[in-house]
């Protein structure tokens, strides 16, 4: 009799038990003992953010539709990359209280308001914890008025209409994912805001 092709689709995940195994002031890392699809017994690591909250990114846009761009080192690729303003969630900080705080303490602008767009999970199988997209209504700025954190390694910022912006992405000048994806949130939220308003 021909072996039947194996097939997750019945199987009932076993969440299993979580081994912490190093501790930092912001993330936490863990090796579990898993039981995999196919019945063997494994080894998972992946991180959750020491406060057990997930992260943000804000899109920080001018009336004209400028958008803040901000250049910051990433250990991890060692390379200077083009993001929003982000950051790890504080204990107890709702999304919206936590984009504010990371684009002052960022870039020095204060927002007129903040708006949620929509949460990602963007590297499910490194952590299980969203990332929230949320958009910043700023003033008319211009790059005199930011004011970078350089000491979490901030380096440079740029003021970019809708065209430019695509084509920093296009060009592949914006390779964070994260920025990716609250760009499409912003499109999306855009579109989204023109048909309701036609409908």
């Amino acid at each position: 009799m021909p072996k039947e092709p194996f097939s997750a689709r019945d199987w009932v995940p076993d969440p299993g038990v979580e081994h912490l195994v190093y501790e930092t002031p912001w993330l936490n890392f863990y090796y579990d003992d898993i039981v995999h699809p196919t019945g063997e017994t494994g080894k998972y690591a992946w991180v959750r953010s020491h406060s057990n909250e997930g992260a943000v990114m804000v899109v920080p846009v001018t009336p004209s539709e400028k958008f803040l761009l901000i250049k910051s080192y990433r250990h991890p690729s060692k390379q200077y990359l083009w993001e929003f303003p982000a950051g790890v969630m504080e204990p107890g900080e709702e999304p919206i209280e936590s984009a504010w705080r990371e684009l002052v303490e960022e870039t020095g602008i204060t927002p007129n308001s903040v708006e949620m767009m929509g949460s990602q999970i963007p590297i499910a199988g490194f952590t299980g914890l969203p990332f929230h997209s949320l958009i910043a209504k700023i003033p008319e700025i211009s790059l005199e008025d930011v004011v970078l954190q350089g000491e979490e390694g901030i380096v440079d910022a740029k003021l970019l209409g809708r065209r430019e912006l695509l084509d920093f992405l296009n060009s592949e000048k914006i390779s964070d994912g994260v920025t990716l994806a609250s760009v499409a949130r912003y499109l999306m939220h855009q579109e989204l805001k023109v048909n309701d308003t036609t409908a």
